[in-house]
C-alpha cells in the first residue's frame, strides 16, 4: 500500500452522524452479486459497536465525505488465534464477544470507497488502528484477511497451498499480499471464515506483533 494519502484526508472516530454515510459506502463496496445484503452494517449493529468499543470504530473523512470505515475489537490472543469463523468470533458482527482487557486488537472489517482505492486510504486506517492497539496496550493485531485471488486457482490447488504460495511471494493476492506489505505475517488458513465466492469462504489468519 502507498504511504501517501489524499490531501485533506482525516482519520477520526465514528460518530452517530456518520451512520447513513457508512451504510452508503458499504453498499458500494459490498455490492451484489459477490456479496450478500448483510455485508452492509445495519444501524443497530453500528450502535452496538459504539456502545461496546467506541475507540475501535474509525472513518476516513475526505473533505466531509466518508470514503473509508473500519471496525475492530479486543480479544485474548488465544481466542484470536484459534480456528474461527467471522460470524462466531464477532457474534455475527455485534461485537458481543469484545474483551475489554484482551491483548489482541482484532480487525473486524475495513472498507474503502471504490473511487478512492489504491490512494492510501486503507493504509491510513491501518495506521490509526495500529496506533490504537499500542495506546490500549495490545501486543498483537490479528485479522482474518480475504483471499480474493483464490477462485482463479481453486481447481488446481487447495486454499492452504494457495496461501503458502502467496506467503512465499510466488503468487500475488489482491488482499493478503498488501497486508504483508503493511507488516502482517500469515499465520495460517481460516476455513469457512465467511461466505464469499471469490475466496470460496476461506481467509488468511494474519498477525502483526506490536
Amino acid at each position: 500500500m502507498p504511504s501517501s494519502r489524499p490531501a485533506g484526508l482525516i482519520i477520526r472516530h465514528r460518530s452517530l452522524d456518520d451512520l447513513p454515510a457508512i451504510q452508503a459506502l458499504m453498499a458500494r463496496v459490498y455490492a451484489p452479486p459477490l456479496h450478500r445484503p448483510e455485508a452492509v452494517w445495519s444501524e443497530r449493529s453500528m450502535l452496538r459497536h459504539l456502545a461496546r468499543f467506541p475507540q475501535g470504530q474509525f472513518v476516513a473523512d475526505l473533505e466531509g465525505a466518508v470514503v473509508g470505515t473500519s471496525t475492530c475489537m479486543r480479544l485474548s490472543l488465544e481466542r484470536a488465534l484459534a480456528p474461527h469463523s467471522w460470524g462466531d468470533l464477532t457474534a455475527r458482527g455485534t461485537l458481543a464477544t469484545h474483551e475489554p482487557e484482551g491483548e489482541a486488537l482484532y480487525g473486524v472489517n475495513i472498507a474503502v470507497d471504490p473511487a478512492c482505492q489504491g490512494q492510501g486510504v486503507g493504509h491510513a486506517l491501518y495506521e490509526a488502528r495500529i496506533a490504537l492497539a499500542r495506546s490500549q496496550g495490545c501486543r498483537w493485531f490479528v485479522a482474518g484477511a480475504r483471499i480474493p485471488g483464490y477462485h482463479r486457482h481453486a481447481e488446481r490447488m487447495s486454499p492452504e497451498d494457495y496461501l503458502a504460495e502467496v506467503a512465499a511471494g510466488r503468487l500475488f493476492d489482491p488482499t493478503v499480499s498488501k497486508q504483508m506489505a503493511v507488516g502482517f505475517q500469515v499465520r495460517g488458513l481460516l476455513r469457512d471464515y465467511a461466505p464469499d465466492p471469490e475466496t470460496l469462504g476461506h481467509a488468511a489468519l494474519i498477525v502483526m506483533e506490536l
